[in-house]
């Protein structure tokens, strides 16, 4: 689902870095992002000198690990790239996508 809304910025100083999600998409062409966790979201981006540039978020689910959290996040991300965004069910993005 695409944003409607204007982006702003988020207080990330509780995130807790979870690391780099990286994989190659159907035309063979190589996407990553610095993956942070906060209490309700993964949010997915890139860090650059003047801080963190969300691209995105998934809601976490609460039941499940962070591991299973981040497994739904990257088969959101490589359907969005392979399939197109209309095919993602996880993932709010923005312009950056």
């Amino acid at each position: 689902m695409s944003i409607d809304q204007v982006w702003a910025a988020l207080d990330i100083s509780n995130a807790q870095y979870t690391g780099v999600l990286e994989f190659q998409d159907d035309k063979d062409e190589w996407h990553n992002f610095v993956i942070l966790k906060t209490c309700t979201r993964l949010l997915f981006g890139s860090a650059c000198n003047v801080g963190f540039l969300v691209s995105g978020y998934m809601m976490l689910d609460e039941n499940a690990h962070l591991g299973e959290n981040l497994q739904e996040l990257l088969v959101d991300l490589e359907t969005f790239y392979n399939d197109g965004p209309s095919y993602t069910s996880k993932i709010v993005f923005n312009e950056r996508m």
